[in-house]
C-alpha cells in the first residue's frame, strides 16, 4: 500500500511539474543587434566582399551576406588587415554594422573638431571602442606638442596591431568612412 502511494504521489508530482510552462527562448537568427545571418546554421551562407579604399595597412571594404535559403542579405563593414613576422602570416577581418559606423563618424568628426581647437593645456585622449573591440583614438601629447590619432585592432592580448595618423589623415579616414557608410 505505501509503495503504491508513493508511486502515486511521485506521478502527481510529476505530472504537476510537467505543467510548468517552458522558458521563453528568443528567436535564435537575432541578436540585440538585429539579424545575424552568418551566425545562422543548417542553411547555406553566401559572402560577398567588395573592396571601398585602403587606409595606412587596413582595406575598408563591404561585406553582404546572403542566406541562400530565404534571400535575405544584410550588409556592413569590414576593416581587414594583415600581419606577417618571422614565423607567421596572419589576415583577419572585423565588421561594423551601418548604425555603430555612424556612431564612429560622429565621434571621429568631434575628435577632429576638438583638434582643430588649438593646443589643450594638459594631455587629453580619446577613444571610441566598436563591438568588435577595435579602439579609434586620438591624444594630445604635452611633450610633442602635437596630436596623435590611431586605430588599435584587436589581435592576440599581447599582441595589438596599432595604427597612427596624422590630423589630416583624420579627415581622409572619415571621408573613407561616409562614403562607407553610403555604400552599406
Amino acid at each position: 500500500m505505501k509503495k503504491n502511494f508513493l508511486l502515486l504521489l511521485f506521478g502527481f508530482c510529476a505530472l504537476v511539474s510537467a505543467q510548468t510552462s517552458p522558458p521563453i527562448i528568443k528567436n535564435p537568427l537575432t541578436t540585440s543587434s538585429g539579424l545575424k545571418i552568418n551566425s545562422r546554421r543548417g542553411t547555406l551562407i553566401e559572402k560577398r566582399i567588395y573592396d571601398l579604399a585602403k587606409f595606412r595597412n587596413l582595406n575598408v571594404q563591404k561585406i553582404v551576406t546572403r542566406d541562400m535559403s530565404d534571400n535575405s542579405t544584410e550588409s556592413v563593414l569590414g576593416m581587414t588587415y594583415e600581419y606577417e613576422t618571422f614565423d607567421t602570416a596572419s589576415k583577419k577581418t572585423l565588421t561594423i554594422e551601418k548604425a555603430e559606423l555612424s556612431r564612429l563618424i560622429q565621434s571621429l568628426q568631434i575628435l577632429k573638431e576638438q583638434e582643430n581647437k588649438g593646443k589643450p593645456d594638459q594631455e587629453t585622449k580619446y577613444k571610441f571602442m566598436t563591438m568588435s573591440n577595435i579602439e579609434f583614438g586620438g591624444i594630445y601629447s604635452k611633450e610633442q606638442k602635437s596630436w596623435i590619432n590611431y586605430i588599435r585592432m584587436p589581435s592576440s592580448p599581447y599582441n595589438q596591431s596599432l595604427n597612427e595618423f596624422s590630423k589630416d589623415e583624420l579627415k581622409e579616414l572619415i571621408e573613407i568612412l561616409e562614403n562607407a557608410e553610403q555604400n552599406l
